[in-house]
């Protein structure tokens, strides 16, 4: 049916233009079309007229609000101011739910409708407005409707943003922050601009009070007057530090919606000064009343308090958390004692660094700044540090492919020993000889690394010489009883003996018994030194380095010097005859 009225006011809309932009002497004109164009106009404004119904509820005159239709213009005089009246009593209706549900508490479950129920009057208004146009462009009397509607237009400005007769100096200072800011967010820049002036009008008040109190106390010259007034004025300097507080939260909202704040910015600097206090008892007074303020002393205990008590909670709760990462990785397969406890220690500093942030925070410290500088900073601390990042980089590769675990005794550059712990930029290895060493990570993971207790079982090779004039095999089959007798030895592998080397002082064999590796230089130890008794016992002889020297004198007749039959000068080796 709608569109039926649509199309027939576009067909009489057609008609009318076609007939204004043809003059009577043009091709088309008919004269007569004037009287049936009149009555096809007449018959669909008749038309829209019989089908007008006002709506029957709000809900049905919201969304005819929202976007009036064009009939609307179609109406009769009595119609239109029909529907202009509805929509008046539909807006005293919807005024009156509004402020009911403005009036409840945030913490109600009804206070979630406020911002449906503004949006519902918002287009009611928008409707009515526009009736007063209709109506006032036929002559229509509406003078009193529209200055109702623009009354309660005022009205819900003034719920959007409360004046300063509406707000006490109780109600704002027990405003939290966060509501503060929560009830900021939505608003125009002009509403919240009208709440930082009734602000700012609080603020003035308290700070007339702080200086009629000063002033008093000034002008008492001392005694019981003076401690009583500076008392009060340290209360209300608490209660101004309060509102500043708020003052600031609207000042950076108008400012973040594009407003120029700078002069209410520069009132609230000027009044934060505080004069001087003279007298002992006024100092004393002043001191107490700070201590007991709710803004002062007892602010700052608590701080305190809390403060403290953040951080006994990270570091409980940092050493629960690292015991608990400890666990949970031994429950991962192949993973180092390295990578555990470096894992450990950065969820337990991790806390506590966090702590540590939480507690400042608490104390007052604005960690925003602190946070954006570390941040600035980056890439200037990157570039500085590059041997450093190239230590974490090799402390994290050193834990991923675990070339060596807690423990361990390891050969690197610089260092062998014990692996005692290991952090992103060194490694910490105690020597044979208690020394500990810190090597830079890129340094080992750069160069060669020795695990020397990487495995359980380990080879022994040492090295005996006979001399050259003692059996072989006698001195061989002393070797292996000694190794058979050693319970240290493994049988599998099975122990090696061998004639090795004929050296230049002695006939050399090779023992190589496996072991375990713990029992390495005990085995090492006790075969050396039974080789050494059973040889002696034997009457094995092990021979030394030593050379010959064979001496000829020289011909003094024919003043030569012959050359020495076998050589002479130093030779290692079992001693042998001179050639003559």
């Amino acid at each position: 049916m709608t569109m039926r009225r649509t199309s027939s006011l576009f067909a009489v809309t057609l008609l009318l233009l076609n007939h204004a932009s043809a003059s009577p002497g043009e091709v088309g004109a008919d004269p007569e079309s004037l009287p049936r164009l009149s009555q096809a106009s007449e018959t669909s404004s008749s038309s829209a007229s019989k089908e007008f119904e006002p709506p029957k509820d709000i809900s049905a005159a919201v969304a005819m609000g929202a976007a009036p239709p064009a009939e609307w213009e179609a109406l009769e005089n009595s119609q239109v101011s029909e529907l202009l009246g509805v929509y008046r009593k539909f807006v005293v209706e919807q005024q009156k739910v509004l402020s009911t549900v403005s009036a409840l508490p945030h913490s109600s479950p009804g206070k979630l409708r406020e911002a449906t129920a503004r949006a519902d009057l918002g287009a009611l208004l928008s409707a009515a407005e526009r009736l007063i146009e209709i109506c006032s462009a036929r002559g229509i009397e509406v003078k009193e409707t529209r200055e109702f509607i623009g009354k309660v237009r005022g009205e819900t400005a003034q719920l959007e943003a409360p004046q300063q007769s509406e707000m006490t100096r109780e109600a704002a200072l027990a405003t939290s922050q966060e509501v503060l800011r929560a009830n900021l967010r939505p608003m125009t820049l002009k509403q919240a601009q009208a709440r930082l002036a009734a602000w700012i009008v609080l603020l003035q008040q308290v700070c007339m009070e702080v200086r009629d109190l000063e002033i008093s106390a000034l002008e008492s010259n001392g005694g019981d007057n003076e401690a009583f007034f500076s008392q009060r004025a340290v209360t209300l300097r608490g209660d101004r530090g309060r509102l500043i507080e708020r003052v600031n939260i609207v000042i950076a909202a108008c400012e973040l919606k594009g407003g120029d704040e700078s002069e209410s910015t520069a009132y609230v600097n000027s009044v934060i000064a505080t004069p001087p206090i003279t007298g002992i008892q006024a100092a004393i007074s002043t001191g107490m009343a700070w201590l007991r303020s709710t803004e002062g002393g007892l602010a700052v205990g608590l701080n305190a308090l809390r403060a403290t008590g953040i951080l006994l909670a990270a570091l409980i709760l940092s050493r629960i958390l690292g015991h608990l990462a400890v666990r949970a990785m031994k429950r991962i397969r192949h993973t180092s004692s390295l990578l555990r406890q470096f894992v450990a220690s950065t969820v337990k500093n991790g806390v506590l660094a966090l702590g540590v942030l939480v507690a400042l925070s608490t104390l007052g410290v604005n960690m925003a700044p602190m946070l954006a500088a570390i941040g600035a900073a980056g890439l200037v601390v990157g570039l500085a540090l590059q041997g450093t990042l190239g230590n974490l980089a090799s402390g994290l590769m050193i834990m991923i492919f675990r070339p060596f675990d807690l423990e361990d005794i390891v050969d690197v550059p610089g260092a062998n020993g014990h692996v005692r712990g290991m952090n992103l930029m060194t490694t910490e290895v105690r020597t044979f000889d208690n020394r500990t060493i810190f090597v830079p990570n890129s340094r080992i993971w750069g160069d060669v690394i020795t695990n020397v207790t990487a495995n359980s079982t380990r080879r022994v090779d040492m090295i005996f010489g006979i001399s050259y004039g003692d059996d072989g095999t006698r001195a061989r089959h002393v070797l292996e009883k000694i190794l058979e007798s050693n319970p240290m030895i493994l049988a599998d592998p099975e122990p090696m003996v061998r004639m090795h080397q004929l050296a230049d002082s002695s006939v050399n064999f090779i023992v190589r018994p496996w072991a375990k590796t713990t029992d390495y230089w005990t085995v090492y130890w006790d075969i050396t030194e039974a080789v050494k008794t059973e040889f002696d016992a034997q009457g094995i002889s092990i021979p030394f380095p030593q050379s010959d020297v064979h001496l000829i004198p020289a011909d003094p007749a024919s003043g030569d010097q012959p050359a020495p039959a076998g050589g002479a000068g130093g030779r290692t080796g079992p001693p042998s005859s001179p050639q003559g």
